[in-house]
């Protein structure tokens, strides 16, 4: 049986809440997870881009009405025009040779029908017509729209009419408005296709802007995304533009530059005063451990002596244990990933510690549905180590007659391990501090440890690209790591 770890984190096992946490690798918070689609009703372009369509549309929608009124106008002057001018030369010939002439002419007139010109009636004071194109025609002096079929002809159609006195007889003259009713069909349809063609390029327009600014969201959401994974060597990338959204990447980006030069910092201090205390450490360790020996040949037992060297022994696997973790977070040892079956080294791990949880009179078992083949990239021997840490954090911390179950699966990009428990569980305000380094609960103070155990498991996780999540074993606690089969070798 290899030496259990000593730095193993004290974790009572049961919460109350059902919600599954994810850690961040960066920070250790835990915080709920959840994949977020595009959507461009949610994308704040694409409403941007349809608010300014809809002004666009409403300004265009009034500017062709007030079109549509002018030109109408324009033609009904130019029709009224017309009629005036026919007016003022039938005027004439009547001032030149009477209304005898008059009456000639509107007999010529008469010849053609009233759809392919000018209308004519020519009637007495009574009333009686004397002659036209026009059967019927009101005799009031003005200006008047009147149907087609109040003139006694065939058409639907709305005509204009002006008349006056010629003399001792009443001529009236009038003209078609169908150019007018042509303008209104042809205005309507026009508009009609205008605005649905502005709707459909403004909404296309703005689809693709909202788009491309999704595209660059998620470029940006993805260099986030690598640095709460613990890449932090990761960057948003700077479009050639240099628009607002490159400005505020460059300022993301300045204040990555500070974030990574000071955790490189401050791991660089910890590795080296751990380093640089490693060494008295050890020849403390062994002068204690030489001088006890030398007084139990003699048959002295000093207690005082033996608690020394106990707590050199704590000192020092803490300070070990700090450096291995600084050592794999630094990313060294995936030159050592190679692929093997995550199914062995669970197995493994179970027949080592199957044993000792007999003797603590616990159970440890493996799921039922346990798969044999999970095929996976990493290190054995780091994964070895953080599954030893897991069951021997849950066979410390938890009470006699704990059923403890070992469980693991493929998912769609790669394998899952967990291990659950029905102990007494983590309050769920701790369950965010679990991870961190020399973090231990009140309860857990008076059993070995130093709170590096769980620390350790969440570096091996973070450099296998894992997920760790705590969630509820209703009853008890059940921590789940997610393993990406294609995690990259390198700290892209």
């Amino acid at each position: 049986m290899p030496p259990v770890n000593s730095s193993s984190q004290a974790l009572p096992l049961s919460v109350g809440s059902q919600a599954q946490e994810a850690v961040s690798p960066v920070t250790g918070a835990m915080s709920v997870t959840g994949n977020q689609k595009f959507s461009l009703l949610r994308s704040s372009p694409f409403r941007l881009g349809i608010s300014f369509s809809l002004l666009f549309l409403t300004v265009f929608s009034i500017a062709a009405f007030v079109f549509y009124q002018l030109l109408q106008d324009k033609i009904k002057s130019a029709i009224d025009t017309t009629i005036l001018q026919s007016y003022e030369a039938y005027y004439e010939v009547y001032e030149e040779l009477g209304i005898d002439a008059v009456v000639q002419l509107a007999i010529t007139k008469s010849e053609n029908p009233m759809q392919d010109t000018m209308g004519f009636h020519l009637a007495s004071l009574d009333g009686q017509r004397i002659a036209g194109n026009v059967p019927s025609c009101s005799t009031d002096v003005g200006w008047f729209n009147v149907p087609g079929d109040e003139l006694g002809i065939e058409s639907s159609q709305e005509y204009r009419f002006y008349t006056a006195r010629l003399g001792d007889n009443i001529l009236s003259l009038g003209k078609s408005l169908e150019p007018l009713d042509n303008l209104r069909t042809l205005a309507l349809n026009s508009l009609i296709k205008a605005l649905l063609l502005s709707t459909l390029l403004a909404l296309l327009a703005s689809a693709f802007t909202a788009y491309r600014m999704q595209c660059r969201m998620s470029r940006i959401t993805s260099s986030m995304n690598k640095v709460a994974a613990g890449n932090l060597s990761a960057r948003i990338p700077i479009s050639p533009s240099g628009d607002d959204v490159d400005e505020f990447s460059g300022q993301i980006n300045g204040a990555l530059d500070q974030l990574q030069s000071n955790i490189e910092g401050m791991r660089q201090v910890s590795s080296s005063i751990a380093h640089d205390l490693k060494t008295p450490l050890n020849r403390l360790y062994i002068q204690l451990e030489g001088a006890y020996s030398k007084l139990e040949r003699s048959g002295v037992v000093n207690e005082e002596l033996e608690q020394a060297l106990d707590e050199a022994e704590t000192i020092n696997s803490t300070f070990e244990s700090l450096l291995r973790i600084a050592q794999i977070e630094a990313g060294a040892r995936k030159a050592k990933f190679q692929p093997l079956n995550f199914s062995d080294v669970v197995r493994s791990a179970y027949e080592v510690y199957e044993a000792v949880a007999e003797e603590e009179s616990q159970k440890l078992i493996i799921d039922s549905n346990f798969a044999d083949e999970l095929p996976i990239l990493g290190d054995k021997g780091l994964l070895v180590q953080m599954l030893a840490n897991l069951i021997e954090n849950a066979i410390r911390h938890c009470p006699e007659h704990t059923l403890i179950t070992l469980s693991a699966g493929q998912t769609g990009n790669g394998v899952w391990f967990s291990i659950g428990d029905n102990g007494h569980g983590v309050p769920v305000h701790l369950r965010s501090k679990i991870f961190q380094r020399l973090f231990r609960t009140e309860s857990s103070r008076t059993t070995p440890g130093t709170g590096l155990g769980l620390s350790l498991v969440k570096a091996v996780s973070d450099l296998h690209c894992g997920k760790l999540s705590v969630s509820d074993n209703e009853p008890g606690l059940r921590i789940t790591i997610e393993f990406d089969r294609q995690c990259p070798l390198s700290g892209e």
